[in-house]
């Protein structure tokens, strides 16, 4: 049966990337990478010289149905992402379902996420939670977004891009109690890798200008649900 293989990437120290991933790569019969540079970079660094493919949000309709059926005539292909596991809010989101409708069985070889590093370092309860992805780029639907899942009481964790992240701190000392924190975690794994806990109003005065570095939030649950 042919394969489509989620290969995982480091989330920013190199010396994270896993073991599996050299050889699965060396081994595969197509390599989807999600960005040139990057991908190029890896294999690069990896002393791989195959040439690989793009998936990623430049990908037309058209393009995508020429993905699915070359996927369903290649033994093994491999995905890998800019950054951490495949399908969290990249483009393998996209691949996997197509992969399984056309025949072909989907591994995952498993490796670090940022959103899983965040929710356990933050010191929130990690079960219930909720993974919103990335929050709407419109500061009113970003509101309404987050009023919606706050409502749940359970930890919520989501991505932002640098660029978006002081306004995603801006909106949520309006709409946080005192009382339910926020971890705020950059650039994970990375060497400036920094983390911020606490009120929403006080991690924004403590935010660093200029900030660059990829920010993962999670949001406390509410009190009456601590076990601790």
């Amino acid at each position: 049966m042919n394969r489509l293989y989620l290969v995982s990437n480091s989330i920013g120290n190199d010396l994270d990337l896993p073991p599996r991933t050299k050889q699965l790569l060396e081994e595969a019969d197509w390599i989807l990478g999600e960005e040139q540079r990057t991908t190029s970079t890896l294999l690069k660094k990896l002393g791989i010289t195959k040439p690989f493919d793009l998936l990623n949000e430049h990908t037309t309709k058209t393009e995508m149905d020429e993905i699915g059926m070359k996927l369903a005539m290649t033994k093994r292909t491999c995905l890998i992402s800019d950054s951490g596991s495949p399908g969290l809010e990249d483009p393998g989101k996209w691949l996997v379902p197509l992969a399984w409708d056309m025949g072909v069985e989907v591994r995952s070889a498993p490796g670090p996420t940022a959103l899983v590093s965040a929710l356990t370092s933050s010191g929130f309860a990690t079960s219930p939670f909720l993974f919103l992805g990335f929050l709407p780029r419109e500061e009113k639907e970003r509101e309404k977004t987050i009023k919606q899942y706050l409502g749940l009481g359970i930890t919520l964790a989501f991505y932002e891009t640098p660029y978006r992240a002081k306004h995603c701190l801006e909106t949520l000392s309006k709409l946080l109690p005192q009382d339910r924190r926020v971890f705020l975690s950059l650039g994970i794994s990375f060497a400036h890798e920094t983390s911020f806990r606490g009120p929403a109003k006080e991690v924004q005065k403590k935010f660093p200008q200029g900030m660059k570095l990829p920010p993962v939030f999670v949001i406390e649950e509410k009190k009456e649900r601590h076990k601790r």
